[in-house]
């Protein structure tokens, strides 16, 4: 048995049938480009490209060592919360891109404008005298 090998046969070029999703592909690609069907060539990308990556997640061997619960938790909430901090960076930005304030920024342009204000009335007593 080889280094490629599984469960007795071996294919290190893939699995089989995986290049033949390239040809929907490359059709939608050739119409999204051509202007042709856009509805179709959305269609056909997006099929292909999400078949390609359940056959390659399909193809994915994983063993995991033994570990104690412990480690797993630790695992676990790690994870999390990355995933967690990930998706709050993410919430920080609207549909064009641009930056969403924040609270803690509200709150510093709400004092900003205070002092603003503060600094008028200070100018207006100070022109009374």
């Amino acid at each position: 048995m080889g280094y490629w090998s599984r469960g007795g046969w071996a294919m290190p070029w893939g699995t089989p049938g995986m290049g033949l999703l390239m040809l929907p592909l490359g059709i939608g690609v050739c119409l999204l480009f051509a202007g042709y069907n856009r509805r179709w060539a959305n269609l056909l990308i997006w099929a292909s490209l999400s078949a390609l990556l359940v056959g390659v997640l399909n193809s994915l061997r994983m063993s995991f060592m033994p570990t104690s619960l412990w480690q797993l938790a630790v695992y676990v909430v790690m994870i999390a919360a990355g995933g967690g901090l990930m998706f709050r960076g993410l919430r920080a930005y609207d549909d064009d891109g641009k930056t969403v304030m924040t609270r803690g920024e509200a709150s510093q342009e709400e004092l900003r404008r205070e002092i603003e204000e503060l600094k008028a009335r200070l100018d207006q007593r100070s022109t009374e005298r």
